[in-house]
Parts: C-alpha cells; sequence; structure tokens
C-alpha cells in the first residue's frame, strides 16, 4: 500500500484477533519510527517489545489497577486478559528524558511523529496499531516490570499490534475548519 493511502485508511482499532504479525513488519514500523523528525537531532523514542511473561506481569498489574477500587468481576478480567493476550505484540513507547523543558516537549512531539510513522508503516502492510496511554503507563511499577529506569526514561504509551476489526468511518472536520490562508 503506498504511504498516502496508509495515511487515508490508517485506523486506531480496539478489538485484536488472536493472530500473529511477522517480526519483519514490526521491525520495518520501528525503522519507519525512527525516521521521525526531531529537534536537535535527540532521537528520544525508544520502543520495547514485550514478551509472553512480562506481559502477563503487566496484565496482572493492570487488573490491580481496575479492582483496586471495586470488586474483581469475572467479566471484567476477561475483557482485559482479551485486551493484553490477543493483540500479537505489545510495544512500549518511551522518551528519553531531558533536563531543559523546552527540548523535553519538543522530544514529546518528535516521539509523537515517530509513533505516527510506526502505524502508518503498520497500516501500509495491512496491520492494525493502537497507542494508548493511561494509569498503567504512569505506574511506578510498569517501570519495574519493563525495566525502564524511571529516572531517564518517560513511558508514554503502549502501542498494540496486530489484526483486527476497524472502526467505522470517522467524519473528519473540513479543509476549511482547519485550513486557513492568511
Amino acid at each position: 500500500m503506498e504511504a498516502k493511502a496508509a495515511i487515508f485508511e490508517r485506523r486506531t482499532i480496539h478489538l485484536f484477533e488472536p493472530k500473529k504479525v511477522e517480526e519483519k513488519i514490526v521491525e520495518e514500523a520501528i525503522m519507519a519510527a525512527n525516521q521521525a523528525p526531531c529537534h536537535r537531532l535527540t532521537f528520544p523514542w525508544r520502543f520495547y517489545s514485550v514478551g509472553s511473561n512480562k506481559r502477563n506481569q503487566i496484565l496482572n498489574l493492570a487488573i490491580e489497577i481496575k479492582h483496586q477500587y471495586k470488586k474483581k468481576e469475572e467479566n471484567s478480567i476477561n475483557i482485559l486478559r482479551t485486551k493484553y493476550q490477543n493483540p500479537s505484540h505489545l510495544l512500549v513507547a518511551g522518551q528519553l528524558l531531558n533536563k531543559d523543558e523546552l527540548i523535553q516537549k519538543e522530544d514529546y512531539a518528535a516521539c509523537s511523529c515517530a509513533i505516527q510513522n510506526l502505524s502508518i508503516s503498520l497500516a501500509s502492510n495491512g496491520v492494525n496499531s493502537k497507542w494508548s496511554t493511561g494509569s498503567i503507563t504512569r505506574n511506578p511499577k510498569i517501570y519495574q516490570i519493563t525495566e525502564i529506569d524511571m529516572r531517564y526514561e518517560e513511558i508514554i504509551g503502549f502501542i498494540w499490534v496486530g489484526y483486527g476489526e476497524k472502526l467505522k468511518e470517522i467524519i473528519r472536520p473540513k479543509l476549511n475548519d482547519i485550513y486557513k490562508i492568511i
């Protein structure tokens, strides 16, 4: 698929099938991410592919977080289990931290571009993805599980990779609503 088609056809999906994506496709997507623009050539992005043992640990943390204030319900646990185990790959996206606040903000923008490149590359190969954040990505225990040193790097999200059903067409703003010649 051409880049333009991948940009227009890429959609976030939420329900993944338990079908494996070739490692070559994921690695190609990481290489595409690494082509993202970044200020001052900081290359602040980092990606970690989570193996099954650590994915189960993350699932257990998700269950713990979800049910810390309410009773554990089997249906809720099954939904989380499907969410964490069905996608072919779970990538953790990290950002190297910079002491300069402005550079750190620029680096987050660069990481966002990298994740978009990754998503478009996957879409060009017929693979779906979802970038998600949430309390689990900010929980100190996730840093222990992933062995990421939070003094030097921040987890900026999970990227779910796999096959699944795309959502319905999104009605986006019209060009004249988002673009003005001034």
